[in-house]
């Protein structure tokens, strides 16, 4: 079941500026609004790009500009998440397959998974992560999975893994 998702700016707005003036601010309350903005962004590249694909003539141009701008900047905050997801697994079970501590090295499976990022080969990546995951009995989060989404171009691709590889081994 999808999650119904509203954003309303000027009702955030006005509770945050609320909160500052009556001095009672609470970090999670801007964490929250600040996910939330985020959220908009991943569903305007949703509704822009099927607004693009039905569109004619000089619109279709212009929304494909608008669905690329924000794509970019989704792709960003993309990079963000796995990376932090990487670094939140450190000293886990996953880490240590990755992971060398005694040698103080990466393991050769590391190297296998860069390499076949760098080759392009997607599905290849995908099937070496989740059988990593799965023999660690680690869930592997949404965000990484997106990575693998054939929207994303190979060159989106790569850097979404190096950002999770980074933020895993880093």
């Amino acid at each position: 079941m999808r999650e119904s998702f509203n954003f309303n700016f000027d009702e955030i707005k006005e509770s945050l500026e609320k909160a500052i003036k009556e001095n009672q601010i609470k970090i999670d309350v801007f964490e929250k609004a600040i996910n939330n903005y985020k959220k908009l962004g991943f569903e305007l590249e949703k509704i822009l790009e099927f607004a693009a694909k039905n569109a004619k003539d000089e619109d279709k141009v212009k929304l494909w500009a608008l669905f690329y701008e924000i794509s970019l900047q989704n792709i960003s905050e993309l990079c963000d998440r796995v990376k932090r997801y990487g670094e939140s697994l450190k000293n886990s079970e996953l880490y240590k397959r990755f992971y060398d501590e005694d040698k103080k090295v990466p393991r050769g499976i590391a190297f296998r998974i860069l390499e076949l990022t760098r080759l392009g080969k997607r599905e290849e990546v995908f099937y070496v992560l989740l059988r990593e995951f799965v023999n660690a009995q680690q869930e592997l989060k949404h965000d990484l999975v997106n990575a693998f989404n054939p929207k994303y171009s190979i060159e989106n691709f790569k850097i979404l893994v190096y950002s999770f590889m980074s933020g895993l081994l880093g």
